[in-house]
């Protein structure tokens, strides 16, 4: 499971770097919303993106907009809400809404249902529904009723995916592998060898796009078993690994 090296500075149009964010760029917080970037983290993003002409995307279940305020990365190749949501190397936006009629009683239906549970907190994505009960797992049941609850109203367009400490209800027919299965099908990424980081288990539709390519996957992280060939112990590792490959440039 060690980390192979990366092709040398002068080689860099031979490999295509997807990056998680949280729990893989970013330790994990209590809210969503309480994550910090560490400012190294900009400037070495910046500085590998260029590196690799281009060949870097976000993949993420965060929407493009959290991207967006939390790396700069406007404009920038990135699958938001589990690839839901995919900008593509052109900049336009690819969107997956499922059932939008049906999906605004459910994001109604889990405000109420929600406010009833005892330490399962609500993260609307507009076009997702996260049930997060990190800062209390044991309310973990609570949360995967309310999930199964929510699906009836949508079953026909979305599905539920599990994750660390979290419940989503996403669109269908999207997931992280397909985002990158499409994005490794345009410039500047067509040609190259996929590098996969991520350490929940919505990476590992990655995971397997990458390994029957001839890529790199990586997972952050105890969580096991995984389909990665490839593991970091934890986002600082992440973190320095990257801050390592920015200054070789």
């Amino acid at each position: 499971m060690r980390l192979p090296a990366p092709p040398e500075t002068g080689a860099d149009d031979r490999w295509a770097l997807f990056l998680d964010v949280d729990g893989t760029l970013l330790d994990f917080a209590h809210h969503p919303d309480s994550v910090e970037v560490d400012p190294n983290l900009h400037d070495d993003l910046g500085r590998l993106r260029g590196r690799l002409d281009g060949a870097m995307a976000l993949l993420s279940g965060r929407a493009l907009s959290q991207l967006d305020a939390l790396f700069d990365w406007n404009h920038y190749v990135a699958a938001g809400l589990h690839g839901a949501q995919l900008r593509l190397p052109s900049g336009r936006v690819q969107t997956t809404t499922g059932n939008t009629a049906a999906f605004a009683q459910a994001r109604a239906r889990a405000a109420e249902l929600v406010a009833a549970a005892r330490g399962v907190l609500l993260e609307d994505k507009r076009l997702a529904l996260a049930l997060h009960y990190r800062r209390a797992p044991a309310a973990r049941e609570a949360a995967e009723h309310i999930a199964e609850t929510l699906l009836e109203d949508v079953a026909d367009s979305h599905v539920l995916q599990h994750g660390d400490h979290v419940i989503e209800l996403k669109p269908a027919g999207v997931d992280k592998g397909r985002a990158l299965a499409e994005l490794m099908q345009q410039a500047p990424f067509r040609g190259r060898t996929p590098w996969m980081l991520g350490d929940d288990l919505t990476d590992e539709h990655a995971f397997r796009h990458v390994n029957a390519n001839g890529g790199v996957s990586v997972i952050v992280g105890a969580r096991r078993p995984t389909e990665a060939r490839c593991a970091l112990d934890d986002p600082a590792a992440v973190r320095a690994w990257l801050h390592g490959l920015a200054r070789t440039t």
